[in-house]
């Protein structure tokens, strides 16, 4: 248990210095971190929806609608509809493919020499091993969280019940 802790510790902090760094730069940038966030998803080229990079991206969906409006304002993204979904799915304009270039263009030289350093003494897997690492936990947080709410659910039914019962004595 004391080495996984301290592994699970070790990286927490890695992953805590990463979001720490993308946060910096976001802040240099004049942007908040989710914004940052939300232009480097749509910076794959492909369309996605509000809920899709709520989803993935762990931003709040009001952060999501909030950022789209300020964007689809600017000019640096369109939403449109497409055949068979509900959804609007969102793409950068060509103002926004510019504006993300220019934003990205060190933030990718950056993390291509990161990687590049890294692979030197690690394998590929590691991602791999990070990943599945990451689903795990959500899973067994969303577990935790799961159990929490029916305990208070039987806590809450269970105070009713008791209350019901001296209310009758």
């Amino acid at each position: 248990m004391d080495r996984n802790y301290e592994l699970v510790r070790r990286i927490g902090l890695a992953i805590n210095k990463i979001d720490g760094v993308y946060y910096l730069l976001a802040r240099h940038y004049g942007c908040n971190e989710n914004t940052l966030a939300f232009l480097y998803a749509l910076d794959d080229g492909q369309p996605h929806s509000q809920k899709e990079i709520s989803d993935e991206w762990l931003i709040p969906r009001t952060t999501v609608n909030s950022t789209v409006k300020h964007m689809l304002a600017d000019g640096y993204i369109t939403c449109t509809t497409e055949p068979h979904k509900k959804e609007k799915a969102i793409m950068l304009t060509e103002k926004g493919r510019a504006y993300a270039a220019e934003l990205f263009r060190g933030v990718y030289q950056a993390e291509e020499q990161a990687i590049i350093d890294t692979l030197e003494q690690f394998s590929p897997e590691f991602v791999s091993a990070l990943e599945r690492f990451s689903a795990r936990l959500h899973q067994e947080f969303h577990e935790i969280i799961r159990k929490e709410a029916r305990c208070r659910e039987a806590g809450s039914s269970g105070t009713e019940n008791n209350r019901a019962e001296t209310e009758r004595s």
